[in-house]
């Protein structure tokens, strides 16, 4: 398995140390050390889709934002982020 890269790593301790809520991650290497580590984690869609439940963000805009990057992100969360604010 990958192993978190080192700014990955000092965020964990850092989370670790301040007994974070959440931290936030997008690799999946880096995921599943926090996951076994027993901490929260979400990552850039977790943070957008929060932010658009709260009413702080056009989640449309912003996905439109990141299919001009090099981002990569799961269809199935992507879906489930958008079916949770359509049934608000």
């Amino acid at each position: 398995m990958e192993k978190p890269h080192a700014g990955e790593r000092r965020a964990i301790l850092l989370a670790e140390s301040v007994n974070a809520n959440v931290i936030l991650l997008d690799e999946k290497a880096a995921r599943s050390v926090v996951v076994d580590r027993g901490l929260r984690v979400t990552g850039t869609l977790g943070i957008l889709g929060e932010a658009a439940w709260r009413g702080m963000t056009d989640l449309g805009a912003a996905i439109d934002q990141l299919r001009k990057t090099n981002f990569r992100y799961s269809p199935a969360l992507l879906k489930a982020i958008l079916d949770r604010l359509a049934a608000r």
